[in-house]
């Protein structure tokens, strides 16, 4: 404070994560362009949402909408349980497509175990048309999957999986999050950013912040315990996490099959050197016996 000091820099490395390699657009809920153009240039700021990030750090909209609008490739619904403590259920949707992560929905609920927050998550899950649910069983040992099978099943009936974590919080989020926000490959609604932002104004000045996506994205760190409230962000990481994991199991695939290709080619090949070779053999056999006779 004595000397004036300008703390953006180090800001920037203690907490990796910024708003502006986001993509902020409006999303459909089925369908979306097969390719957003980012761009860092200032006349793509937006100034009309909420913006609770570090100054400087803005919000961008696309540069361009390269392609078609079509169907996303799927659709997941992400859930990070709590029990009736000042915690809230965190929820996210991403929807993918051409390796682009959309984010259509993304909030808390609150409520623990209760039927009507149950019942609300399970409506989300209908309105998103998802095709899985991933839950983080850490918290619970398995309860929370097993009050929402009966009411999703009557609602949205859908796969749902538990996910485990073992490593520190804080470190997973970022190593899931940061290099898809680094490619710029996260586009996120723009109903989200106002809604995350609308939804907490009810509570007290020191605690509506800390639970705001937007918020909880930007002041994570490496730092065990540097968020109060992290549901959202949790929720939302666990998502995208399924969806790098799918596009890597993707790309596997795709490098096995396009070696098996190539080895059936190099057979096809063999085998029409060979009969070839067969033919001429026979053919100068034949010309042979008929000089001899």
């Amino acid at each position: 404070m004595q000397f004036m000091l300008d703390t953006r820099l180090s800001d920037a490395d203690r907490y990796p994560l910024k708003v502006s390699d986001l993509i902020v657009m409006d999303i459909a809920s089925e369908v979306a362009p097969e390719r957003p153009v980012w761009s860092g240039d200032t006349q793509y700021v937006i100034e009309d949402l909420p913006n609770v990030a570090f100054n400087g750090d803005y919000l961008h909209r696309p540069m361009a909408l390269q392609g078609d609008f079509v169907e996303f490739t799927g659709s997941i619904m992400a859930i990070d349980p709590s029990g009736r403590g000042k915690d809230e259920t965190g929820f996210a949707v991403v929807k993918m497509l051409n390796g682009f992560l959309y984010i259509r929905r993304c909030g808390g609920v609150n409520g623990g175990y209760s039927e009507e927050a149950l019942r609300k998550l399970s409506e989300i899950a209908k309105e998103e048309k998802v095709n899985e649910i991933l839950i983080e069983n850490n918290f619970g040992d398995g309860m929370f999957s097993a009050l929402l099978t009966p009411i999703i099943r009557k609602i949205h009936p859908v796969t749902m999986t538990e996910v485990r974590h073992n490593i520190q919080k804080e470190r997973r989020i970022i190593d899931v999050l940061e290099p898809v926000l680094n490619q710029h490959k996260l586009v996120i609604d723009r109903k989200v950013i106002r809604d995350d932002f609308e939804s907490t104004q009810a509570l007290p000045p020191e605690a509506s912040l800390r639970y705001q996506l937007m918020y909880q994205l930007t002041r994570i760190s490496a730092d065990r315990g540097s968020l109060a409230n992290d549901d959202r962000l949790d929720a939302l990481s666990m998502a995208v996490q399924y969806w790098v994991d799918q596009m890597a199991q993707d790309s596997d695939q795709k490098m096995s099959s396009r070696r098996e290709e190539l080895l059936m080619a190099e057979v096809e090949r063999t085998k029409s050197m060979a009969g070839m070779g067969l033919a001429v053999m026979t053919g100068n056999d034949t010309a042979q016996a008929k000089y001899t006779w």
